[in-house]
């Protein structure tokens, strides 16, 4: 594969929101760095406005490197989802990243969807 001529490296990052019933899953792919950065702050501030109660699952298991911002965006975003009365679940939170301080966090997709089946009224 050739680089990305915009971001220099081989493998441009994504991410792409779907849902799963009333959650909002955003499918963390490749690096968030730079200007990649505010691309996930723009698809989680969407994500969590899509409902006045937010449920959102980021799944973070085949992302690459993280920018040292990323972290306190999730952070963030996981607090105003408890503020609203929601819930943003991390998955697959690559070890070699700092975690974001607060969040909460699931080995898995399937554990973290499960875990808000479960919790939800």
């Amino acid at each position: 594969m050739t680089p990305d001529p915009v971001h220099g490296r081989g493998t441009p990052s994504r991410v792409r929101p779907w849902m799963c019933g009333a959650v909002v899953v955003l499918d963390l792919v490749g690096p968030v760095t730079g200007p990649d950065v505010l691309v996930l702050r723009r698809e989680l501030t969407t994500a969590l406005a899509r409902r006045s109660v937010p449920f959102v699952v980021l799944d973070a298991a085949r992302a690459g490197e993280l920018d040292p911002d990323v972290p306190l965006i999730v952070a963030g975003a996981g607090r105003h989802a408890r503020e609203c009365g929601g819930r943003l679940i991390v998955a697959g939170w690559p070890a070699a990243a700092r975690p974001p301080d607060g969040a909460e966090t699931r080995a898995t997709l399937e554990q973290a969807l499960a875990e808000l089946a479960r919790a939800r009224p």
